[in-house]
């Protein structure tokens, strides 16, 4: 009986200490911490947005940003205000600013082959120019035009180092930005190089026109028509032989035609004869 009331006494004893611990005074203040711990990050939140939007404002409005300096190289046909004209920043945000952008507006110049652009804060822009480079000085009525090797006419200016010059007898009106035919410049070129070394002919100047295409006037002798730089092993080879039969027969000629393979054809000076003959040799 007494082992009985023993153990009933610490039984409920436990029972009296576990409901006792329940009502912990700790556990009954934890309500307004976890309250303003759940309001904590909304709070940063709203913060960071305030910040942002600021920061945002201050950027935009600031003057601190605004490009004062474009700096540019590589021009020599442009002047560098031109350039600047062309991009038109100056005063604008910077940060705003696309260099890519910046070096397309650029670029629309005819005269500008390509261009590179960077922007950097707080309110500088460099632009880097490559100019194109003229390969032949072309005579056209309207006048005297730098054009390159993608056919370009991006220059009235002369070339300032000597070029190929190219006189059109007969083509369209020309100006700054107009084309001409790649295809002829190639073959003006290939021309320019093969005559002096397999011909033993110095080209002072080429002439072109839309119906016979590409011609050499020499200086006291025959204008040489090629028409274009094709079969051009052949033309050289009858060109050879009809100087040396021209030479054999002492006569000039006025004209040698090899445009049409197998067909050539010469036209005697009229010092040499009253009327004009054709031949073949």
């Amino acid at each position: 009986m007494r082992n009985q009331a023993i153990g009933g006494r610490r039984k409920g004893r436990r029972r009296t200490v576990r409901s006792a611990s329940s009502f912990s005074p700790r556990k009954v203040g934890l309500g307004p911490v976890r309250w303003v711990l759940h309001l904590i990050p909304g709070l940063v939140y709203l913060f960071v947005l305030i910040l942002a939007a600021w920061l945002l404002y201050y950027s935009i409005a600031s003057p601190y940003f605004l490009v004062s300096q474009v700096v540019v190289s590589g021009s020599r046909l442009l002047s560098q205000d031109q350039v600047r004209d062309a991009a038109a920043v100056l005063g604008q945000n910077a940060l705003l600013l696309r260099a890519d952008a910046v070096a397309e507006s650029v670029r629309r110049i005819v005269v500008v082959r390509d261009t590179r652009a960077a922007v950097t804060l707080p309110g500088r822009v460099e632009i880097a120019i490559t100019e194109r480079t003229p390969l032949v000085q072309w005579q056209a009525r309207e006048g005297s035009f730098q054009v390159d090797r993608e056919g370009v006419v991006f220059s009235r200016e002369a070339p300032l180092t000597p070029v190929t010059l190219v006189r059109d007898l007969d083509g369209p009106a020309m100006e700054v930005g107009s084309q001409v035919d790649p295809g002829v410049l190639d073959s003006i070129k290939m021309l320019e190089a093969a005559l002096p070394s397999r011909a033993g002919i110095q080209v002072d100047r080429f002439d072109f026109s839309r119906s016979t295409g590409i011609s050499v006037p020499l200086e006291g002798g025959p204008r040489i028509v090629f028409g274009d730089a094709s079969d051009l092993d052949s033309k050289l080879g009858t060109l050879a032989a009809i100087r040396k039969h021209l030479e054999a027969g002492k006569s000039k000629a006025e004209v040698i035609d090899l445009r049409f393979k197998g067909r050539p054809v010469y036209v005697l000076a009229p010092s040499v004869s009253a009327g004009s003959s054709q031949s073949r040799p």
